[in-house]
């Protein structure tokens, strides 16, 4: 076996990085070497798979309070895109300058320094969708932005520039700017893309990153051992909502439902105080979702792929709260496969949300839909399929480099 080194680059948020986490933990049993160009905030996740970190310290923001629009997104993409120049190629060019890796893996936020830099070392590619696909004929940024915005404008705006530096071709420059790679690992069962049927042998849909071993799971125990429970979260990014929450302990008040919450961090006196001691809550800042998860009867939660997956990969079904314009792609997916219901999280109210959980929780077919998708999950492969697929394509190469397996050559997407 011959050991490649295998750089990765994240978008620097929970839902980007801890999908790759399991991949690479395989990559590194495989014999390989992985190291990531991250946040420093995400170094002992990372070094506890036995990867390495190439560190930086990022300055972006959450999605925060409020309706999110698509200009609301593309200011953060814009901010990202002007750190991914200023900040994270430079720190990988000089980090692997006597480490060039022979595989970039990397998602679409990252593309502008994953590329760059993998054209500079003549490196193989890779791009993983922790999220939906994107190709010729779906993007999800026709989804997220309305037209043009000025943040979006000015990305362009500033890629052009840099592509004019380096005295790129217009065919070039337009194929670095693609939704798209040649070889693209996508993290979620085939099902939930839309427009599935549209995607060919370019994408492999590997079902879900979950790890075949969830230490602790089960481990959650009911204080009162009996009653319906519920597991609510608003992820790692919207959570900032103690109104949510408040709406959560209203709407099952004096029910026999117990209410697991993951307020996030920060959050826990707000909420607490919100809740005003109700019985039958509990709130953690956050806990291992697979402790509770196959006690739940319904799973209450902001629309990130990764959260729904885990519980749909218990059988559990599904309570999407939107705020979002890609939440609310994932929501419409959600009751399009009738795994559950969608809520706009800007029209919650206590009844509404009662009424979902009990629907989902009460309902056959979404529970015979919850199985199928479950079952098609798993079977897809999950992250040891996407790791023998990456050490296959690595497998490949020249011995002394990636010359066998030439850069990719991008493809525009309809977007």
């Amino acid at each position: 076996m011959t050991t490649r080194h295998v750089a990765v680059f994240m978008f620097p948020g929970y839902g980007h990085v801890n999908p790759t986490l399991e991949i690479s933990r395989c990559l590194i049993a495989l014999g390989h070497r992985v190291t990531y160009v991250l946040d420093e905030k995400f170094a002992a996740q990372v070094t506890a798979i036995g990867a390495e970190v190439v560190s930086y310290t990022s300055q972006r923001s959450r999605l925060g309070e409020g309706t999110m629009t698509g200009e609301d997104i593309g200011a953060l993409g814009l901010t990202f895109l002007r750190e991914s120049m200023d900040v994270i190629l430079p720190r990988a060019l000089e980090a692997f300058e006597d480490d060039v890796p022979e595989l970039v893996l990397y998602d679409l936020e990252s593309f502008f320094s994953a590329r760059t830099a993998a054209g500079r070392w003549g490196s193989a590619t890779v791009q993983l969708f922790p999220y939906v696909a994107a190709n010729e004929h779906y993007a999800l940024s026709l989804e997220v932005f309305d037209g043009v915005s000025e943040s979006l404008q000015k990305c362009l705006d500033l890629i052009t520039e840099h592509l004019a530096a380096e005295d790129t071709g217009p065919e070039t420059a337009a194929t670095f700017l693609a939704n798209f790679d040649s070889r693209n690992v996508v993290l979620l069962p085939k099902s939930f893309q839309p427009l599935g049927e549209t995607f060919d042998d370019r994408y492999t849909f590997t079902g879900h990153s979950l790890p075949a071993d969830r230490p602790g799971t089960g481990s959650w125990q009911h204080p009162s051992g009996e009653g319906p429970v519920a597991l609510i979260t608003l992820g790692t990014e919207v959570n900032d909502r103690p109104d949510f929450f408040t709406d959560c302990v209203e709407a099952f008040d004096g029910s026999d439902w117990h209410l697991v919450m993951a307020v996030g961090p920060g959050n826990l006196p707000a909420c607490r105080a919100a809740a005003r001691g109700a019985a039958g809550v509990e709130m953690h800042e956050w806990l291992a979702f697979n402790t509770v998860l196959p006690h739940a009867s319904a799973v209450v939660c902001h629309a990130g792929i990764s959260t729904m997956l885990e519980a749909i990969s218990f059988g559990k079904p599904l309570v999407v709260i939107t705020y979002t314009p890609e939440d609310r792609v994932n929501g419409r997916r959600t009751e399009e496969l009738g795994l559950g219901v969608a809520l706009s999280g800007h029209e919650l109210t206590p009844e509404r949300l009662r009424e979902a959980v009990e629907t989902v929780a009460h309902s056959a077919h979404i529970r015979r839909q919850v199985a199928r998708t479950r079952t098609e999950m798993l079977a897809a492969g999950g992250p040891a399929r996407a790791a023998r697929l990456i050490d296959g394509w690595l497998g490949e190469m020249a011995p002394g480099g990636p010359a066998a397996v030439p850069a990719v050559a991008f493809q525009e997407a309809g977007a």
